[in-house]
């Protein structure tokens, strides 16, 4: 974590997904390999003002949450670990070991990315790498030295394989918590802003009373007990529709045929999820306290990188959302259990108080039943609009600004891309780098370049025009522009028929 005086310009990407693409079809949607290659060679060449660059990789880069593969026992980096029931029939845990396996089979299939890498920091640019929620078990020291050793393996020919491990060993790091530069730019993956994704230590994400396993978000057993089991179907919806009925709806519309297994499957992972609903602790004693002190570490270290006094921490970290399964409640609203348990006992109940009131009429039970369902389907349809509902960031994005005291906050994790002005008078923005993964069809390939001449920074929000291999820069109207004309000015820009691709170096 550690910075030097020496100026930089910026690259911030976020959301890729990376996922085991040689067997396994869904993955290949989530392939990049030949764009992001093209994207990093292009920065690699064109320096602007002689000045290095800084890849930030802000979350979810890895998806560890779906792995079609079941692990063999027999497999070199899992000898000696418990294999489950359950790791067997879904996929492994998050156990330091386990993650290693899952990372090196993910990324067995992309030779490609972790060569363009490998040549980004051959030349002497750095990568720094952020947690999301979706890639946490890179958390795990084990996990980013394997990473480190996958890129070093990959090396270019002018590189020797020595030559190239000290490279990624200077050159490529993981941040616990978020990026920054001072009065330049804050940059955080953004789902401990979301309740379902959040965690309660998120420095130091372990189980407090397991620490070899990772405290994992709701969102993650939605993916392993259920996305996970049918994304074979239709891959692409796991990430681009915005809440669980959404997403059953979509499924339903789409792939009639599995019908009959979607509930079982929305059964089981519903009496998984409960179980895994975790009460609040009072802190005291026990493993909460060595948690607290690991984390203690953990913040002291950002303390020192970023020179930040203790105040400036907590008023960052209280600003997070607390997860949803700390809370019985939450956890039982988030899957309607309440709004169904609690229809059906006031549906009984009433309809027998209505029944006796014959001045009503006879069909006073099905009018009362009528309206206690309507008042359910209302209070569905408000649950499902808060549900990925993503717009406070702009809000979180400006006491972000106005504590740091930074030019740009950049997050990822909402999918949607953004550029929102924090304060127009200084030049202060709040940018959503959005996904890579393919959004109706279309790959978006967005990212945000910032460039710091002597002049004063600039950044620009892009998208890389994999037909041109150039990047475009999207401009205050695209991001202003409601998703249909977004669309619209994508596939005109991706065909060169609109749209000025722009050169840092021009």
């Amino acid at each position: 974590m550690a910075h030097t005086a020496e100026a930089y310009n910026y690259l911030v990407i976020s959301d890729l997904h990376l996922q085991e693409a040689d067997k396994n079809p869904a993955g290949r949607l989530f392939y990049f390999d030949q764009e992001f290659a093209d994207f990093l060679r292009h920065y690699r060449l064109f320096h602007v003002e002689k000045r290095r660059w800084k890849l930030i990789i802000d979350g979810d880069f890895i998806e560890f949450y779906h792995i079609p593969h079941q692990p063999s026992p027999d497999d070199k980096l899992l000898r000696g670990v418990n294999l489950t029931e359950t790791d067997l029939r879904f996929f492994p845990g998050t156990e330091w070991q386990k993650s290693v396996w899952k990372l090196r089979l993910i990324l067995s299939s992309h030779p490609q990315l972790l060569l363009a890498l490998a040549r980004f920091v051959a030349d002497g640019n750095e990568i720094y790498i952020l947690r999301g929620n979706h890639d946490l078990e890179f958390f795990w020291p084990e996990v980013q030295d394997h990473f480190r050793l996958l890129v070093a393996q990959h090396h270019p020919v002018d590189k020797s394989y020595i030559e190239m491990k000290m490279a990624v060993k200077n050159s490529i790091h993981f941040v616990p918590w978020f990026y920054l530069e001072k009065d330049l730019l804050y940059v955080e993956h953004g789902h401990q802003y979301d309740p379902y994704c959040s965690n309660k230590n998120n420095l130091c994400p372990v189980l407090e009373d397991n620490p070899r396993q990772l405290e994992l978000a709701l969102s993650a057993f939605t993916m392993r007990y259920f996305v996970s089991r049918i994304q074979k179907i239709d891959p692409a919806a796991m990430e681009n529709v915005s809440s669980i009925p959404k997403y059953l709806t979509h499924l339903i519309r789409n792939n009639w045929r599995q019908i009959a297994a979607m509930p079982v499957y929305y059964a089981e992972m519903l009496m998984r999820t409960l179980r895994k609903v975790r009460a609040k602790r009072s802190g005291v004693g026990g493993t909460d306290d060595e948690l607290d002190r690991m984390e203690g570490r953990v913040r002291e270290e950002i303390k020192a990188a970023y020179g930040l006094p203790d105040e400036t921490l907590r008023r960052l970290e209280a600003l997070s959302s607390e997860p949803v399964l700390l809370s019985w409640w939450s956890t039982l609203k988030v899957f309607y259990i309440d709004l169904l348990l609690g229809g059906l006992l006031v549906g009984i109940l009433g309809s027998r108080a209505v029944s006796h009131l014959t001045f009503l009429g006879r069909w006073s039970s099905s009018v009362f039943i009528g309206l206690i369902l309507v008042v359910i389907l209302l209070e569905g349809k408000r649950r499902i609009g808060s549900f990925n509902d993503h717009r406070n960031l702009r809000d979180i994005a400006r006491v972000i600004r106005e504590t740091v005291g930074c030019r740009y906050v950049v997050f990822g994790h909402s999918h949607d891309p953004d550029a929102y002005p924090l304060s127009l008078e200084h030049d202060q923005w709040y940018f959503n780098v959005g996904t890579w993964v393919p959004r109706r069809g279309d790959g978006q390939f967005i990212y945000l370049e910032i460039l710091t001449r002597d002049e004063g920074p600039t950044a620009r929000l892009m998208r890389w025009d994999r037909r041109r291999q150039q990047p475009v820069d999207l401009g205050p109207g695209w991001y202003a522009k409601k998703r249909k004309a977004q669309k619209a000015i994508l596939t005109q820009q991706e065909g060169g028929m609109n749209g000025r691709g722009s050169s840092p170096g021009a």
